[in-house]
């Protein structure tokens, strides 16, 4: 069976001078009044504004776009409506119409040598393979992609293709790695407060959940981002989430709540004219259906969708048919047509394996002709191109670079120099207040410290004593007194170990960080009030005492923070072992807080935080906003922090 709908992140470029955010009543107004150039930049603004809301108008702007821009010979906006109009496509499933425009407009930006509108297309061209079920393509698209935004230092558009690249994991079935390329993907997008980005990274993450029967994180974060998506007026996408919480309900039991959620997919799928996603919606119905006695609609439903995906050519879906009407007639007690149904739906499956074999083998030697034959093309252009450009750019600069050196020297020596001088005097500056509030917050947390601890040993051990003292000072002692005083000995030594947990737990220096915030997190289960779970990924064995230490207080500090202030009801910390870095994630379902008010409060716990984080330099980003549900802490450690501390 298909997996849950994941949502593809692309990114496009403005073409206008006027804005992306223009609306369309005012562009449709200013088109009469432009020509040339301008009126070819307000054509395919229009085709960007249409691409969510009406795939067909949208195509039709692209191509008048391309027609105009081609006779105007400009080939970055030749480019552009190509992809515009592969876009087009691709939302409609119509994928070999939408590789012929992008790859044609890939091989111009190439020959621009635009990099980051190439590394753009390459993304685009793998979510067309991904969709295709042509996955080692996709994959060597989407890292060349991210080769070039890593080297822009594109952070937004390095987040995008990780999430891409975690759909096709996940469709390989490596979902730890998935999971931890979402939430990769997610901190960034936080980082740089992309929403659109946010919403993405939790629509993927409630399909990965799906597939893992983790039912209620998979319906918590497809509700969200469905939330997210609405808001945002982003209606190519909320079928998918709709979808995928749908799924959810079905799986727990809730068919009409499912039954809700699917037909508000289908609706928007039908708008929309997105064809595969109608069949796989109508497919998924007549399982609800079926499962819940309703035969009839069932058969009407499954029908209707295998005819749409026979039309279309979607194997996938036709294979899901197959097997839907299988079970329908067997529910229905038709078993002689169960029975039928089900060999052609072994038929179909073998069928598409071979189609599948064969399709890999055409396309990967088109693919090694077609780039050889480019790559030569490419040589030859560039050679030449770079013959004409060394001779005007020597020329030029001969004469340029003889007058503006010396100016340019003397004016940025004395220009860094005082750069310097300020800067220097401002870090001191700060790194002097940041000590002394750091030594502040140390001095008055050992005092608590020594506080908390003088009361536990007063109020607990020192009536123990006294009440022991007055149990064994009569001769002879009573047996009914021993045996209360071996009691007394016995509260004492629990007492005695929960003093020592508290000031130093051993497991944490004998297993390690996550076995000890195993044990913190079993302790504050067993209240019954609050459910903590830990989960930890290739977490470096060897850490140091000094880091192990810090990050366990981070961790207990932020805990207790949340079970004092935040009325949450679940609380979820990970450990994500990368090979350049350590990252915490710490989330919780309770009321959310401004992370301002915190920053710039006088409380000992958030100084020392961050006393604790300076000592291994680590960072720490928080995700929270007052009024709504949830917070998300990320803390970050670099692995050369742990090299030191090893």
């Amino acid at each position: 069976m298909k997996y849950p709908i994941a949502i593809f992140l692309a990114v496009f470029f403005s073409t206008s001078c006027f804005g992306q955010n223009s609306d369309i009543d005012s562009l449709r107004k200013l088109l009469p009044s432009v020509t040339g150039e301008k009126k070819i930049r307000v054509i395919l603004d229009l085709c960007w504004q249409y691409r969510f809301i009406n795939a067909d108008t949208a195509r039709q702007l692209g191509l008048e776009g391309l027609s105009l821009a081609k006779e105007a010979k400009l080939k970055d906006l030749e480019a552009e409506a190509l992809t515009y109009v592969g876009v087009t496509h691709e939302a409609q499933g119509n994928y070999g119409e939408a590789l012929t425009f992008e790859l044609e407009a890939l091989a111009i930006r190439r020959k621009l040598g635009d990099d980051s509108r190439t590394a753009k297309t390459l993304n685009d061209i793998g979510i067309i393979y991904d969709e295709k079920g042509d996955y080692q393509t996709s994959l060597e698209y989407y890292f060349e992609a991210r080769r070039i935004f890593e080297r822009l230092k594109d952070a937004s558009k390095t987040a995008m293709v990780i999430t891409n690249i975690g759909i096709v994991l996940k469709a390989q079935k490596e979902f730890k790695k998935v999971i931890v390329l979402y939430h990769e993907a997610r901190a960034i997008y936080v980082s740089i407060n992309n929403k659109f980005g946010i919403a993405a990274c939790d629509a993927n993450l409630g399909s990965v959940y799906l597939i893992l029967d983790q039912n209620d994180s998979a319906l918590y974060y497809s509700l969200r981002a469905s939330r997210e998506f609405e808001e945002q007026n982003v209606r190519q996408f909320l079928p998918s989430t709709l979808c995928n919480a749908g799924l959810a309900y079905d799986k727990i039991g809730q068919q009409s709540n499912a039954r809700d959620y699917m037909q508000r997919a289908l609706k928007l799928n039908e708008e929309y004219g997105n064809k595969k996603e109608i069949a796989d919606v109508l497919i998924r119905l007549a399982g609800i259906d079926r499962r819940t006695g309703m035969i009839a609609s069932g058969f009407a439903n499954v029908e209707k969708g295998l005819a749409i995906a026979q039309k279309i050519g979607a194997s996938e879906q036709i294979l899901m048919a197959r097997q839907e009407l299988s079970q329908l007639n067997e529910a229905k007690g038709n078993y002689k047509e169960a029975y039928e149904e089900h060999l052609r739906y072994v038929s179909a499956k073998d069928s598409v394996f071979e189609q599948e074999k064969s399709k890999q083998i055409a396309e990967l030697q088109t693919r090694y002709e077609t780039e050889k034959k480019e790559s030569e093309i490419q040589l030859l252009t560039q050679e030449n191109e770079l013959k004409d450009f060394h001779l005007l750019r020597t020329q030029f600069i001969t004469a340029l670079l003889a007058v503006l050196l010396i100016a340019l020297f003397g004016i940025s020596y004395l220009w860094r120099n005082r750069v310097k001088l300020k800067q220097q005097a401002e870090l001191e500056s700060t790194k002097a207040l940041l000590k002394d509030a750091q030594l502040q917050a140390v001095i008055t947390s050992q005092e608590e410290e020594r506080r908390r601890f003088a009361a536990d040993l007063h109020d607990g051990m020192g009536q123990m004593i006294s009440a022991l003292r007055l149990n064994l000072s009569n001769e002879p002692v009573p047996a009914s007194k021993v045996e209360e005083a071996v009691d007394i000995l016995n509260e004492m030594n629990v007492e005695i170990r929960k003093i020592a947990f508290n000031l130093m737990p051993q497991v944490l220096m004998n297993s390690g960080l996550t076995e000890a915030l195993t044990e913190f997190a079993n302790r504050i289960n067993r209240t019954g009030k609050i459910q903590v779970s830990i989960q930890a990924f290739d977490v470096n064995p060897q850490m140091s005492a000094q880091q192990k230490i810090a990050l366990y207080r981070i961790c207990q500090e932020w805990v207790n923070n949340i079970l004092k202030y935040s009325s949450a009801t679940r609380i979820s910390l990970q450990l994500v072992q990368h090979e350049d870095e350590l990252v915490t994630i710490i989330e919780d379902n309770g009321k959310g807080f401004d992370p301002a008010t915190l920053i710039s409060s006088q409380g000992n716990g958030w100084k020392n935080i961050n006393s604790r984080l300076g000592l291994i330099k680590g960072t720490i980003e928080i995700d929270s906003t007052a009024g709504s549900e949830g917070t998300t802490v990320i803390i970050t450690v670099p692995e050369e922090q742990i090299a030191v501390s090893l």
